[in-house]
């Protein structure tokens, strides 16, 4: 019989560990072998498992068995042996340029749904999603917010690539004034999955505004923000310039004309 105080599993959440796990040791073992030749091989593991199992009308949850407990199923999992450069060939290691999905801002569960998945990193997110097409939601237990995804991956990459302005420049003419902005990273999250849905549309950016009014935005690109304001804006004193360059990124600073 079932001990009431052992708390009770189900399968999925049993084999999600065992093979974060293994690939943990594999992703070890990849790596160590580019150093240093692997000389051993990992033998054939069984695993028997004595176990309660449990069917609530939906999924099946296993409680395992304690010593002198009696009438508990036994379950064998068995890990194959796996040679050391069959290891190398098939690992997949992230390298310092990738985009690691555990690196985001992403609730713990919708990072734990993509990795059962194997995604792991930017490029298998894209090639998923907008090479082949694949809805996540149809394998995934939990559905995924794509806004919440996108959001977190521009955010990141735009925190990798901050902008910065090296010099800002004011013309007048035609009654007209031109506020220019140069420096590195002002237009555009590099990297960016533009084509999933975001809180905010990216096409709007960037904003700006002179001391809380709004200015127009002639244009924009990594290196150069070009702004046209009013000459009614233009108080001849230090006024306070704001732009937000997209969700994720905005500057301010003090001008003076």
């Amino acid at each position: 019989m079932v001990n009431s105080n052992n708390r009770p599993w189900n399968l999925n959440s049993f084999l999600d560990s065992l093979i974060e796990e293994l690939e943990d040791a594999h992703e070890m073992l990849s790596v160590k072998g580019l150093n240093r030749k692997l000389s051993y091989m990992v033998q054939d593991v069984v695993l028997d498992l004595q176990l309660f199992p449990e069917f609530d009308g939906d999924k099946v949850y296993f409680t395992t068995a304690k010593p002198g407990e009696t009438g508990a199923a036994k379950v064998s999992v068995k890990l194959g042996s796996i040679r050391d450069h069959q290891i190398l060939e098939m690992a997949d290691l992230e390298f310092d340029d990738e985009f690691h999905i555990n690196r985001t801002e992403l609730p713990e569960p919708t990072k734990k749904e993509l990795k059962k998945i194997g995604i792991q990193s930017v490029r298998e997110l894209r090639d998923t999603i907008e090479n082949r097409q694949v809805k996540l939601d149809s394998v995934l237990e939990h559905p995924v917010d794509y806004k919440e995804l996108a959001a977190a991956v521009n955010k990141f990459y735009r925190g990798q690539q901050p902008p910065a302005v090296s010099k800002a420049s004011f013309t007048r003419k035609d009654g007209k004034a031109v506020i220019t902005l140069q420096g590195e990273n002002l237009a555009d999250v590099p990297q960016s999955i533009k084509n999933l849905a975001t809180a905010q549309s990216l096409e709007q950016f960037p904003i700006a505004t002179l001391d809380g009014e709004k200015v127009e935005v002639i244009s924009a690109n990594t290196n150069e923000l070009k702004l046209q304001v009013e000459e009614t804006q233009i108080k001849g004193k230090t006024q306070q310039l704001k732009v937000a360059l997209d969700p994720y990124a905005v500057i301010s600073m003090n001008l003076k004309s």
